[in-house]
């Protein structure tokens, strides 16, 4: 009986953030196509509808990392439920506070058994592994071409998310050392491999958000852009939207980075567009929660217990 007021709990939340952000994107929307009437726009179709599948596809595989994350960690939840369960929690970015989105992913490891601090864990390590994607991506394109960064604000950024990659190796014998003081069985923890792994899976995407990004504003006809350029904008302008902590989705502030990055020369034109690109990604996200609802499953009495007991 808790465990089915839970459920109906759960999804009466979930179908309320649903809501905030459908509400978000139709406020947004609508300013949104005020600003495109300023401007003439050379549409290239084709080029669009790929940046659209592109950052579609980003976006269904994004879970992937912490699914491997939470496996590597002892649970044993079929990776569909853990799907559906990110696409639920990711709603909570539209939130003020990021804290609501990690907070939904601990919350449902929690809900089927996996413990409170290990559970809080994974999405401590997903965020590290995220910036350390970033950082990878950067100091490759740090090499290709240097003058991505010419900006202090660039190099700053680029450079915090660069310290992550150079802290991977560190990260899993410090970790053990510690939890062999405190009798705590470290290989519950990510290993080496996975750290690789779920960088490289970040990585790939970020590549796929970079190129959709760059198809995007070539294909609505602003001249003079490198890939190189928007493939530093798409993550750099989400970790600046984790910077400023409290609006919502970083609505507003990742457009602006975006397009200061990818397009210099074309802020003003480049962040509208940019701006429905954010649109196209909320109603996707909106669209994903809703379409694996039926696979969430929050307690582990409804086909039995799917997660290793933390010792």
């Amino acid at each position: 009986m808790k465990g089915k007021k839970l459920a109906l709990i759960s999804k009466i939340a979930l179908f309320i953030l649903m809501g905030v952000a459908t509400v978000i994107v139709w406020r947004n929307g609508s300013g949104w196509l005020e600003e495109i009437d300023k401007y003439n726009w050379n549409i290239n179709t084709e080029e669009i509808i790929l940046s659209a599948l592109l950052l579609a596809v980003s976006l269904s595989l994004t879970p992937s990392g912490w699914v491997l994350i939470c496996h590597s960690m002892g649970s044993q939840i079929p990776s569909r439920e853990m799907f559906a369960a990110w696409y639920a929690s990711q709603l909570g970015r539209y939130i003020p506070g990021k804290i609501w989105l990690f907070a939904g992913r601990a919350g449902f490891l929690k809900a089927r058994g996996m413990k409170t601090g290990r559970a809080a864990a994974t999405t401590v390590y997903e965020l590290f592994f995220t910036v350390a994607s970033i950082g990878l991506l950067v100091v490759i394109l740090a090499v290709i071409n240097p003058e991505v960064f010419q900006h202090s604000g660039g190099r700053t950024a680029a450079l915090a998310a660069a310290s992550a990659v150079l802290l991977l190796p560190l990260l899993h014998p410090v970790q053990s050392f510690f939890c062999r003081k405190k009798g705590i069985d470290p290989e519950q923890l990510p290993s080496i491999k996975t750290s690789v792994a779920v960088t490289l899976i970040y990585s790939f995407l970020w590549f796929l958000r970079g190129l959709s990004l760059y198809l995007l504003l070539e294909g609505t006809g602003l001249a003079n852009l490198k890939f190189s350029h928007s493939l530093a904008a798409a993550p750099l302008s989400w970790l600046a939207g984790y910077i400023v902590f409290f609006v919502p989705g970083g609505i507003g502030v990742r457009e602006a980075a975006a397009a200061a990055i990818a397009a210099p020369a074309l802020v003003a034109p480049a962040a509208v567009i940019i701006a429905g690109q954010r649109l196209f990604m909320a109603l996707m996200e909106v669209l994903l929660a809703l379409l694996n609802t039926g696979k969430l499953k929050l307690t582990p009495e409804q086909e039995g217990s799917t997660d290793v007991p933390e010792e």
